[in-house]
């Protein structure tokens, strides 16, 4: 409506033979179907069904349903509910097609079987939008074997090398009319060569247990909700900010807005892999710069799930500000090169399922992001006593005033321990796991403002054992 009251003229948006149109009422829905049929008919020609077929599908027509709840391109669109979802009919199309040519005994497998898959499980994404930070993991190993593909044609086929070469060289005896039709067949034969060779390419524990987890989620009870809140899939305002920094021996965070921040130091046994330690460190800042994105997110989660009343959003989005712009990368198109950015992806995937909160990212220059820098570089303060280590967050306060209404938030330390695992042993993050922690509080906000240590230790027992 505009500031009158009266409907505002929506444009119907076609896509190849669907049309989606919009009304407030009934009355005006029956003019705008009939202003869409007469469209058609201008454009297509008036019914004469002894000479053509009519341009309007009839029985699509008498089978049509006026309501907010509609499936378009295979998506399940509720404007009641502001949802996007997949229909269960196409999630079991997808379990069929992972069970049929991608079950356990399956070890090895084609390009054009690898691309299918990813066709159908990135439709899964457009209602479900965490699976894009898995989608992208398989689709490294379709560019892997891509690559692999373009290299042994070159070395086997002497067609494939010819349409090469002329591509990049550009030389032809053909006429000049006829050489920009030759180029284009070209270039399309080198491509139909490349993506449906008959090479086969082995299916490595990476990415079977990126099937698996598909494989898992799509069953009927595995409790997933294959949905998404519009409100996370359009540009909003976010209804909190959290700022993060990391360093290689410790991280920070805080938010202003919801009244926490927080402060780890990493384990001796992830500082000594780092660039402190090692000149070709086995764990990069970059991944440490990704834990603390990841961590900011969980206090976040935890005051909108203790405390309801802090927004009357239904579906509220959280502002995540850091220094790092791989970080930043890795948290919206996920992480492709690092094995360890890889795993913490998923263990933020699993995160993400079935969360009210969404989540964007924004990127901060080092200089202004004093206050998590300063978090992320606290020092132990040693004393004279047969006691821990500690750190004074007194002065911290100090000096910076607006951490003095904050909590201090200390999170759960079968969670942390997950991420610790990820990180030094690089262990498969369990989603299952990740899903139980979530029904339980997710740490706790301290009021006091006194001294606390932070530290989560790794012992030797539980690295051995969760190496087995």
């Amino acid at each position: 409506m505009d500031e009158a009251g009266n409907p505002i003229d929506l444009p119907a948006r076609i896509y190849v033979n669907d049309a989606i149109m919009l009304s407030s009422n009934a009355e005006h829905m029956k003019m705008v179907l009939g202003a869409m049929i007469e469209s058609i008919f201008v454009v297509m020609g008036e019914p004469e069904e002894d000479v053509r077929q009519c341009p309007l599908a009839m029985d699509k027509w008498r089978g049509l349903v006026v309501g907010p709840r509609q499936i378009v391109l295979d998506l399940i669109i509720n404007t009641n509910r502001l949802m996007v979802s997949i229909p269960a009919t196409y999630r079991a199309e997808v379990l069929n097609l992972i069970d049929s040519t991608w079950h356990l005994h399956w070890r090895r497998f084609k390009v054009s079987e690898a691309q299918r898959l990813t066709g159908k499980l990135a439709r899964l994404a457009e209602g479900a939008n965490w699976v894009f930070h898995l989608l992208s993991h398989l689709y490294s190993s379709i560019a892997y074997a891509l690559s692999e593909n373009k290299r042994l044609l070159v070395e086997s086929s002497q067609e494939f090398c010819d349409m090469i070469l002329a591509i990049q060289s550009g030389k032809s005896f053909t006429p000049c009319k006829d050489l920009a039709r030759l180029t284009s067949f070209a270039m399309k034969r080198a491509a139909k060569m490349t993506h449906h060779a008959s090479y086969e390419y082995n299916i490595n524990i990476t990415m079977r247990a990126e099937i698996e987890f598909f494989r898992d989620k799509l069953k009927p009870d595995s409790g997933i909700e294959w949905e998404t809140p519009l409100a996370h899939l359009i540009p909003r305002t976010p209804f909190a900010t959290t700022i993060g920094d990391s360093s290689l021996e410790g991280a920070g965070g805080f938010s202003i807005s919801l009244g926490f921040w927080w402060h780890i130091r990493f384990p001796d046994e992830i500082v000594k892999r780092t660039l402190l330690f090692q000149d070709v460190p086995s764990i990069s800042i970059n991944a440490l710069e990704y834990v603390t994105v990841i961590i900011n997110y969980i206090p976040a989660l935890h005051v909108l799930q203790t405390m309801p009343d802090i927004t009357n959003d239904p579906h509220p989005v959280l502002l995540n500000v850091t220094d790092n712009s791989s970080a930043l990368s890795w948290t919206l198109h996920t992480c492709k090169r690092s094995r360890i950015g890889r795993l913490l992806g998923r263990f933020f995937c699993s995160l993400l399922i079935n969360s009210s909160l969404g989540i964007n990212l924004q990127w901060i220059s080092t200089v202004d992001n004093k206050i998590a820098n300063n978090i992320s570089r606290l020092k132990k303060q040693h004393t004279d006593t047969i006691s821990a280590p500690h750190f004074d967050y007194t002065n911290l306060k100090q000096t910076y005033p607006e951490l003095t209404h904050c909590s201090f938030f200390q999170i759960e330390p079968s969670l942390i321990s997950m991420i610790w695992e990820i990180v030094l042993i690089e262990r498969w993050p369990s989603h299952d796991r990740v899903q139980t922690l979530k029904r339980r509080p997710l740490g706790k906000l301290i009021t006091s403002s006194g001294q606390r240590s932070s530290e989560y230790p790794i012992h030797a027992d539980r690295i051995l054992d969760t190496s087995k």
